[in-house]
């Protein structure tokens, strides 16, 4: 299939492009079902965050608990390989870029976890898919994988922490999730430092607008400190790792894109598979820099936890593409809205 399609076939029906850019599938049968789990989804997450609403505050169902959002710089290389000069990627540059950091569950910092990654790149030129226009939202977590490889196995999860029977999902004999819960063991780690920690996409994405290539994105550390010790340690200990790593010295990170070269052992549709990097090396084509500022105020932490992020808020050439995608597009809009308490447009 065209990833044009792959993309746009899933779009909202208020999403506007040009019909020389996009031609939509005309496969309905598939969207009529990935709107439906959609739809599912988005419901199920409503009463789960609703049902552990706090203070009145309703919490993220992903990556709920706040570690901080920080200000930074993301840097566009000159030397970009051709093949990759698409989107925000084109031309060298440098672009306001706003992080946050933050724990796929809510438990201590000094417990083991998956960490998360959401990056906001500002003035980006030319429109986006969803959103706010001029900018570039990228999603990432500390393991290259997810612990689902389908939006139905990701629907059964939701379904199974509804009624509270996360460990039935795993372990159910009549629907075993054996790989599932050895992604989530193998994940889940001690972190000194969310300054120190690779993050990955997870799932595709376009590169490309007319009939580009499909490809993930990864960010690694590469600054000259790290954090070799636990920063006070318990609660938010990685809040303190983060502010003492910039008192002392910036932080970066090399932002790369993975090229898929091989459809079978890099699928699209299987989001539990990873990309074998000796297979196709990721690139390197800009670079993170985050310096010293004051972020943990309780002003800033209110707003970082009031913060929203959404694979579809991208450039064309960006696009997501897959099923896992497809779903997470109305799930997102749908969690955010009713956290900020949005009303529809």
């Amino acid at each position: 299939m065209n990833t044009k399609h792959i993309a746009a076939e899933y779009l909202s029906p208020q999403t506007v492009f040009d019909d020389s850019e996009v031609i939509l599938s005309e496969n309905d049968g598939e969207k009529t079902a990935i709107d439906l789990l959609g739809a599912e989804m988005a419901e199920r997450i409503e009463a789960i965050i609703l049902a552990e609403k706090k203070n009145n505050i309703i919490p993220r169902f992903n990556q709920p608990k706040t570690v901080a959002c920080v200000q930074a710089e993301f840097h566009v290389h000159e030397n970009v390989p051709s093949a990759l000069k698409h989107g925000l990627f084109a031309c060298p540059g440098s672009y306001p870029a706003m992080l946050r950091f933050a724990n796929a569950t809510n438990s201590d910092d000094s417990k083991k976890d998956i960490r998360g990654l959401s990056i906001r790149v500002s003035n980006v030129q030319g429109p986006v898919l969803w959103g706010q226009p001029g900018c570039q939202d990228f999603l990432l977590n500390s393991y290259p994988a997810l612990f689902v490889a389908t939006p139905e196995e990701f629907l059964d999860f939701i379904r199974a922490r509804q009624e509270n029977k996360k460990v039935q999902f795993f372990l159910n004999p009549a629907r075993l999730h054996l790989k599932s819960l050895w992604i989530v063991m193998k994940a889940s780690k001690h972190h000194a430092s969310p300054l120190d920690i690779r993050y990955w996409s997870t799932v595709p994405y376009c590169l490309g607008e007319a009939g580009g290539q499909i490809v993930k994105y990864s960010v690694t550390p590469c600054s000259e400190y790290t954090t070799t010790q636990v920063v006070e340690a318990g609660e938010n200990q990685l809040r303190a790792a983060l502010k003492a790593h910039l008192q002392r010295a910036p932080a970066r990170f090399d932002f790369g894109v993975q090229i898929q070269t091989n459809p079978d052992t890099m699928p699209i549709e299987d989001a539990s598979v990873i990309w074998d990097e000796k297979q196709s090396p990721f690139q390197t084509v800009a670079t993170l820099t985050i310096k010293n500022q004051q972020f943990d105020s309780p002003e800033l932490l209110a707003s970082c936890e009031r913060s929203s992020f959404n694979p579809w808020q991208c450039l064309a050439a960006h696009a997501p593409v897959g099923r896992m995608n497809a779903v997470r597009r109305l799930v997102y809009e749908r969690a955010a809205r009713l956290r900020n308490k949005e009303e529809p447009s």
